[in-house]
């Protein structure tokens, strides 16, 4: 068995050697993917997937548009920072239309994007009700400070992994899951497809009561997390003006720059982005943050209601 060592310093803005697994199973082909079959959720919560989107007849944009958003979306985050691996989806809820996607299937690590797992599964656990005044604390600090140690006690009150696998099934996510090393919570995989499922599933799925916390948290991101690490880059600066509800990602792992922006823009939260980036390794987060809200800032042309 391979063995390598991986800086996994995600909250504390101190990396942190440890040593796991050969990473080799999340390293799927970087070849683009412009235009993907999204994933629609059924009335019943589960998901199937389609060859074309759920909606063609409100259709905004052409195939060729959508290439094209994707592309441009790619090149301006490669522009900042070249050599970058990029995993995109922005999906119109109002039509049902996948309006852009690169490697929509490829596995990326999560870092702190996994919090909205942890924080649905809590919720799912209790049935849906709507927490405590003191778990609901607890939930928006955790989303909006991307507050570590709030993770690590739901992480583990959770059994850990089995988080992800119960979130997997609960909504049919093809191809997210738990971390090799069982306390490594960030290092759980994911795809730009999947969370575009994440994000529908909680806005059309989980009873107001249990939604509102999760989006009260993921509206309240502040402009510095926990560990001082600006949030505000992707979704909150490329798409300024406009309604927001975002959970960012960064770590620094022995091969790349992980850094994510997803979440839900627009009026009553029309389009959902994700944006999950491999930076190559020496890039700074500075650089990073500027060239993912360049990716953002790309698909402005398809988002409606922009000042």
């Amino acid at each position: 068995m391979k063995w390598r060592v991986v800086l996994a310093g995600v909250g504390a803005g101190v990396a942190t050697a440890v040593v796991v697994t050969s990473l080799t199973a999340g390293e799927a082909g970087t070849g683009s993917m412009p235009v993907a079959a999204p994933t629609v959720l059924t009335s019943a919560g589960t998901t199937t997937t389609t060859s074309t989107p759920s909606s063609t007849a409100h259709s905004t944009l052409s195939e060729d548009e959508r290439v094209r958003l994707a592309g441009a979306a790619t090149r301006a985050v490669t522009g900042e920072a070249p050599g970058t691996t990029v995993g995109l989806a922005l999906y119109d809820t109002a039509t049902g239309e996948l309006l852009a996607s690169a490697n929509g299937d490829r596995q990326f690590y999560t870092a702190s994007v996994v919090k909205l797992l942890m924080a649905l599964d809590v919720l799912h656990t209790g049935g849906w009700h709507a927490p405590s005044d003191a778990q609901r604390e607890r939930i928006v600090e955790m989303l909006s400070l991307s507050h570590d140690g709030e993770a690590d006690s739901l992480w583990n009150s959770g059994g850990r992994g089995s988080i992800i696998t119960r979130m997997a099934d609960l909504m049919n996510l093809r191809d997210t899951h738990p971390p090799r090393i069982s306390d490594q919570w960030e290092m759980t995989r994911t795809t730009p497809n999947d969370l575009v499922t994440v994000y529908r599933y909680l806005t059309t799925q989980v009873p107001p009561e249990a939604r509102q916390p999760i989006l009260d948290g993921l509206a309240a991101v502040r402009t510095s997390a926990t560990d001082g690490f600006p949030q505000h880059f992707g979704i909150p600066d490329g798409l300024p003006g406009l309604p927001r509800a975002v959970k960012q990602g960064w770590m620094e792992i022995n091969r790349a720059v992980v850094l994510n922006t997803t979440g839900l823009a627009g009026q009553d939260y029309r389009y959902i982005a994700v944006l999950l980036t491999e930076l190559p390794l020496g890039t700074s987060y500075a650089t990073g943050r500027a060239a993912l809200t360049a990716g953002i800032s790309a698909l402005r042309p398809a988002v409606a209601g922009l000042p």
